[in-house]
């Protein structure tokens, strides 16, 4: 008799499954982490604002986790509290084994010579897809939904002018956007064979009695105050112009002692004409002056001598010739909260040579830049919604204008006269409406208007616009 005997064959399929659970268990850390990143990214801007505007820190609360200290909660008296995650999930990190197998991005910001921080990739500065420097200055609101599984890291509502990039990981590879999501760069490689580093943005977080100061992991270090000492600043304030001076000591010399310090400075709420008309050459010490929120009405007009001067990151308005007639005046950096530009606030700067109005600025006020005969750069608002009348008008150095995409009207005579332009790049979709039929006159003979592709008739069936039929081409934005 022949016995068989059948013994069943088990296939171990233990390692199998433990490299799959370990795939996934580096998948979910990596959302996290990016997660985090995007929440520190934010926070970071939020930095920046607050270093560049005054605001001065009232909270630093730690988080923990089993324990472990894994980030600060921290809050300010005037900006939005935010979120810092500190890096400790591990050692060799999403870089994998030895390094080799995948790279973290390291997001950063830097100060340029203009004053104005920009973000860093990698140590180098982020630009657009037209080369320019992304400015990290500006709020972000709240952060906003993370998205499904966290991949998204979305962060809210956009900054005031800053631009906040987003990361995210899809298909192994490290994303990232600078146009809040629309598209996306691929970097490097996301997944490694040792977990998750420490974190890519912020090295420490440390304070004394006065300041608390955040180290990012290139070095830089941003120092910001944990109480409001401006106003207690006996700090006196070295004048480089000796007729700026002299106006505020009249003025604002509260200890009569013949100096002014940053705490006189600080408290001084509005400095109505006192310099209207004056022959002052150089007035950066404004930047001292905290407590006012607008260059009021013919503030500086005529103050024909005036070549720099530095407007309080807190001003929210530019009134009417506030800088009307200040024929020397060759830049100016208007901040970011600024939310008003009235009439005429730059008519007849003719050495003023470039231009940013932040996005912040709802209103232009008509001939707002009349007569800037040297200004070669006009960077115009997104939120703006009306050019005014004669708002360019004799800008004849002008060679290039952006009519943002909400902008519905454009003023009598908005770009007359500014007879060197010769690119306008009509963003909107919808044709805006014409004042009249001296938008454009005489401007360069051979001026190109750029359009939306899909618009190209509706703007050369428009009112207004059919005298430019010819010259109106299709472009993709």
């Amino acid at each position: 008799m022949c016995v068989i005997v059948l013994s069943s064959c088990k296939y171990n399929d233990d390692d199998l499954w433990n490299s799959v659970h370990g795939l996934e268990d580096r998948v979910a850390k990596l959302e996290e982490f990016c997660k985090q990143m995007n929440t520190n990214i934010s926070s970071l801007q939020t930095l920046v604002t607050a270093l560049q505007s005054n605001d001065y820190i009232t909270g630093v609360t730690p988080i923990t986790n089993d324990g472990e200290i894994i980030g600060y909660t921290i809050t300010f008296a005037k900006s939005n509290s935010i979120t810092i995650y500190n890096g400790t999930d591990g050692k060799d990190g999403v870089d994998g084994e030895d390094g080799t197998d995948a790279v973290t991005p390291t997001i950063g910001v830097k100060q340029d010579s203009d004053g104005v921080y920009y973000w860093t990739l990698n140590g180098e500065w982020l630009t657009d897809e037209h080369g320019n420097k992304i400015k990290a200055e500006g709020s972000d609101g709240k952060d906003g939904s993370d998205g499904e599984d966290g991949n998204d890291g979305a962060d809210g509502t956009n900054g005031k002018d800053g631009i906040t990039p987003q990361f995210k990981i899809e298909n192994d590879y490290w994303y990232i956007s600078y146009n809040n999501g629309k598209t996306w760069e691929q970097l490097a490689k996301a997944t490694g064979e040792d977990g998750i580093d420490g974190d890519s943005i912020f090295k420490t977080v440390t304070q004394d009695d006065k300041n608390v100061y955040f180290e990012l992991t290139d070095g830089t270090i941003i120092t910001i105050a944990k109480s409001d000492q401006a106003e207690d600043d006996t700090t006196i304030i070295q004048f480089k112009d000796e007729s700026v001076k002299a106006i505020c000591i009249k003025n604002w010399d509260t200890n009569k002692d013949g100096e002014l310090s940053h705490g006189e400075a600080a408290k001084v709420t509005s400095i109505r004409k006192f310099f209207r008309g004056t022959a002052i050459q150089s007035f950066d010490e404004l930047q001292y002056f905290t407590s006012i929120d607008e260059i009021g009405v013919e503030t500086f007009k005529q103050c024909k001598n005036l070549t720099t001067i530095t407007i309080p990151q807190n001003v929210i308005w530019i009134e009417e010739s506030a800088f009307s007639g200040c024929n020397s005046l060759v830049d100016i950096i208007i901040p970011t909260d600024i939310t008003w530009i009235g009439d005429s606030a730059f008519l007849n700067c003719n050495k003023l040579e470039n231009i940013t109005i932040p996005n912040n600025v709802t209103v232009l006020g008509s001939a707002a830049f009349q007569g800037c005969t040297n200004l070669t750069t006009a960077i115009i608002s997104n939120n703006i919604t009306k050019i005014g009348g004669t708002t360019f008008y004799g800008c004849s150095s002008l060679t290039q204008i952006v009519i943002p995409q909400n902008v519905t009207s454009i003023g009598s005579s908005a770009f007359s006269n500014c007879n060197k332009l010769t690119e306008i790049y009509c963003t909107p979709t919808t044709p805006p409406t014409l004042d009249g039929n001296t938008v454009f006159n005489s401007i360069a003979s051979n001026a190109v208007f750029y359009v939306p592709r899909e618009s190209v008739e509706e703007y050369k069936a428009a009112d207004g616009w059919t005298t430019y039929a010819n010259q109106i081409v299709g472009y993709d934005f």
